[in-house]
């Protein structure tokens, strides 16, 4: 999902790698966790962290700013546009919306509406004093406005952002630092165990995943107003200790969901297409372990397919062919 270089680190290949089929797992998993706890269980510990560390890893490599902003429209504005216009047309056809709609990004695209928005005003954020303590403010916040929901993204931009602006203000000499702190392997174990203590009381209680979505109003949801503010403020902290924990676990050896992270956004872009149709099969499976089965197996091989060369060749070449349709080069 972040640009891909020719220099990799092959510290965040895995750690991309791990979390793009959490992404995929996620979406495909999000009609079954309706009608399963189990499902919902996994889907809640999936979301209290997939989004909040690939978008810290996003920020990690937007450092050079001016890039950013000058690649912003080809790299995401014109593939979302594109594909939620493809995405909108199918829903319209399968009955699920009405309209098609431009400016409220379907199912899984908001993301990339979020980084065009984060890398075109990067430059000017970071200008502003105390821009990541204001980001916190400015997250929260945002839970009180109604009119912005999933309009252009707008609840998401501002509530993610602050995962964005500590990924670009950290560097690698603060990343060796937390993976040689005392005892860091332990203490990113223990966080992956406070997050599953939490996913299973998230179930319990029950509170609606949807606050885990980061798109709707604190006056949505049937809770109170101090309670939406305190599962966001927790929700902050639980997402950066797990940008922590992924960080000092990670390893830096070549590993088979190493391509996967080399490849992120071919699979991104395209695994909608291909894991709809694996939740739908799903659908007519009576039996829940089976039907988990075919989701997990179906996510696995999407992410394998969409991780081939042959395919994230393709891909290049066609958005660099639209790109230059949309905005040819001037020639010198």
């Amino acid at each position: 999902m972040s640009i891909i270089s020719k220099q990799r680190e092959l510290l965040f290949d895995n750690l991309r790698g791990v979390l793009i089929f959490l992404v995929v797992l996620g979406h495909a998993l999000e009609y079954f966790r309706l009608t399963n706890q189990t499902a919902e269980f996994f889907y809640v510990f999936i979301y209290l962290f997939h989004m909040p560390v690939f978008i810290f890893i996003s920020g990690y490599f937007s450092k050079r700013v001016q890039k950013g902003r000058k690649t912003a429209v080809k790299t995401f504005l014109i593939p979302y546009l594109i594909l939620n216009f493809i995405l909108s047309i199918i829903l319209l056809m399968m009955g699920k919306i009405e309209t098609i709609t431009i400016l409220n990004p379907g199912w899984t695209l908001w993301y990339l509406y979020c980084m065009f928005i984060w890398r075109l005003l990067l430059p000017d954020l970071i200008k502003v004093r105390h821009i990541l303590i204001l980001s916190f403010i400015i997250g929260i916040f945002s839970g009180f406005l109604t009119e912005f929901g999933t309009y252009m993204a707008l609840a998401r931009t501002l509530g993610f952002l602050p995962f964005f602006l500590a990924g670009y203000y950290t560097d690698r000499k603060m990343i060796e630092k937390l993976r040689h702190f005392p005892f860091a392997r332990l203490l990113g174990f223990m966080v992956i165990i406070l997050g599953l203590v939490t996913a299973f009381l998230w179930v319990k209680a029950p509170l609606p995943p949807e606050i885990l979505w980061g798109d709707r109003a604190y006056n949505l949801f049937e809770i109170p107003l101090w309670q939406n503010i305190l599962a966001d403020l927790y929700l902050y902290a639980l997402g950066f200790a797990f940008v922590f924990a992924f960080l000092v676990m990670a390893t830096e050896k070549r590993h088979f969901y190493t391509v996967w992270g080399q490849n992120t956004l071919a699979i991104y872009l395209l695994h909608i297409y291909l894991i709809a149709p694996i939740v739908q099969i799903g659908e007519f499976v009576v039996n829940p372990i089976l039907h988990g089965l075919i989701l997990i197996g179906g996510s696995l091989l999407t992410v394998y397919i969409l991780s081939r060369p042959k395919v994230t060749h393709r891909l290049s070449i066609v958005l660099k062919q639209i790109n230059h349709w949309i905005m040819p080069e001037k020639k010198s």
